[in-house]
Order: structure tokens, then sequence, then C-alpha cells
């Protein structure tokens, strides 16, 4: 039976992990032991085997009962798809939140975290400083289901960003600018408008790199050759 114990230092392994694969420091197709990643973090092997299936619901690992974890590789499919599921919630994060912004909603979240993007921080990545603007509207929103959805998708898009990073341009800050702005205002019908159309755009923009860049279809798994009798 797990303990709760457990359960808070698997999401903590899981943390660590997810943050190596998204830098790049665990490569897509790593093999994921159990036994090393415990080594390596100096912890048992339990809250590990915890940790992996965390990270596979969400799109990070791959696993099948004959063979050990790996870090899944990220396919223009994947791509394709948060783009699909990103231009479906962030129009409606931004209306939601002008709304809020209208009837008297701290705004102070989205402001800070539009003048990190702007004025990036030595720790803090391009995908991050993106990342954090686009949660802290879906924070403003304050609808408890679209937050939770956006939860589970936040790390592949950030994931997906890093993979595009010449993408992190003045003009990005601009259209970032532009539906604060419009949060700001209470305008909900201009700010999902802008949310779509930024979107839309970092679909245009993002897809003929990451064709370049990634496989259209994960590789398939070699089969072990059985010795011969």
């Amino acid at each position: 039976m797990t303990s709760h114990a457990d359960l808070g230092m698997a999401e903590r392994i899981a943390h660590v992990l997810r943050e190596q694969i998204i830098t790049g420091e665990l490569a897509m197709g790593t093999r994921l032991s159990e036994r090393e990643i415990a080594e390596r973090l100096s912890v048992s092997r339990a809250p590990v085997r915890e940790a992996l299936p965390i990270l596979e619901a969400e799109g990070f690992v791959s696993s099948s009962r004959r063979r050990a974890a790996v870090v899944h590789t990220f396919t223009l499919t994947d791509a394709s798809e948060l783009f699909d599921l990103r231009a479906q919630i962030e129009p409606l994060a931004a209306r939601l939140a002008a709304v809020r912004a209208s009837e008297g909603a701290d705004l102070s979240g989205i402001r800070q975290s539009l003048d990190v993007a702007h004025a990036p921080v030595a720790d803090a990545s391009p995908s991050a400083r993106n990342s954090d603007l686009h949660e802290e509207i879906i924070k403003l929103a304050g609808h408890s289901l679209l937050e939770r959805m956006s939860g589970l998708l936040s790390g592949r898009v950030r994931w997906l960003f890093r993979l595009t990073p010449e993408r992190d341009t003045s003009s990005m800050w601009d259209e970032h600018r532009e539906m604060v702005d419009a949060i700001a205002a209470g305008s909900a019908d201009l700010a999902a408008l802008l949310a779509s159309a930024h979107v839309e755009r970092g679909r245009i923009e993002s897809m003929p790199l990451l064709a370049e860049r990634l496989p259209a279809e994960p590789p398939r798994a070699r089969r072990r050759r059985r010795a011969a009798a």
C-alpha cells in the first residue's frame, strides 16, 4: 500500500524528471531504469515506480508490459494535437479572464508574468516564461475544470515551446501585451479573438520548424531476437 509520504516523494521525482525531459537533459527515447534513477536521485525505487505513471499520464513517458519505460518521442502529431487543444482552451480562458477583470478581479498575476516575459530573468527559460503567462490567464479565468485540464497540458506545452526557441521574439511579447490589455479592459470578445490568433500564428510559424526536428510518428520498438535453440 502506497503511503502519503511516498506519493509526495513520487510527485517530487516526477517534477525533476519532467524538467529534465523538457530541457533535453533526458533525451527522447532514453530508457528510464528505476534503479538508475533511484541511485541518481538518492531515493528508493518505490517512489520512482510511482513517479513514472504520473509522467506517462502526462505524455512524457511511454511504456509497455514487456519493455522498460522510455522518454516519449515528441512527434509532429503530438504538436498538432497540442495546437488543436490550445486553440479551444486559450480563447475560452482569455474570455473568462476578461469577464472576471470587468468584475474587479486582481490582475497583478498576469501583469507580473507579462513583465517577466518582456524582461526575462536569468534563471527563467523562454518556454517557462511564456507558459507562466498563459497559466496566469487560465488561473484568472476562475474556471476550476479548465484549470485542471490545462494543468495536464502545461508541461507538454512548455516542451513544445522549448523545441522552437527562435520564436521567443519581441513580436510574441507584443501579442501577449495585446491580450493582457484586452483582458484588463474587460473586452471579452477581443481577448478571445487575440488569443485565438496568437495560437494560430504559433501553429503556422512553429510547424515548419518542427517538421525539420521531429518525426511524424514515434519510432517502432525493436523486437528482441530469440536466442538460437
